[in-house]
């Protein structure tokens, strides 16, 4: 099996407390697209109200954001939870400039996407309906490069190819400030 995905991260540690985080990689020439790529954090329970400079209010992804404005939002990871027949992700919020959460801040050196969930990616993953979903209690951050559209893959057509995570060479930044 050859990898799909051959990266580096940098983390620079700052005297100010701000963390910088660098992801440079090369997807495979002929792997498939790629349904997100970015880095999934945990924070402990009590942290779960957050605020965003992004797209907004209710979730939005590449293929269903005509909704959306561009705005300063505030929710919670319980708001931010949809119940998908079948458990999936959720809450996900496009060309976030700024996201603040616990005593946290998020700030990408481009917009990039972020989601708020009580649930891990694998949690969502392994359930097959609602009533298997279990929080571990933390609340978990996905800060994204991309996320590929949604499609309609359960039900008819895959996500169209002009919503498709398809690129090869990948530069993502962003840095987590403490908050003052």
């Amino acid at each position: 099996r050859a990898p799909i995905f051959r990266y580096t991260v940098r983390y620079t540690i700052f005297d100010d407390g701000r963390i910088g985080v660098e992801l440079e990689g090369k997807v495979r020439e002929n792997a498939y697209w790629l349904p997100r790529l970015g880095f999934e954090l945990d924070l402990p329970a009590g942290h779960d109200r957050f605020c965003y400079y992004g797209m907004g209010p209710g979730e939005n992804y590449r293929d269903m954001c005509h909704h959306a404005w561009m705005g300063k939002f505030e929710s919670t990871a319980d708001a931010e939870y949809v119940p998908y027949v079948h458990p999936q992700e959720h809450g996900n919020h496009m060309a976030v400039k700024e996201l603040s959460i616990g005593n946290l801040i998020f700030r990408g050196k481009d917009a990039f996407e972020c989601a708020v969930s009580r649930y891990t990616a694998l949690d969502l993953d392994r359930a097959k309906h609602t009533d298997e979903l279990r929080s571990d209690g933390n609340v978990h951050i996905r800060i994204d490069y991309k996320m590929s559209g949604l499609g309609s893959g359960s039900c008819g057509p895959l996500v169209a190819e002009e919503y498709r995570l398809q690129e090869k060479d990948i530069d993502f930044a962003f840095s987590i400030h403490p908050a003052k």
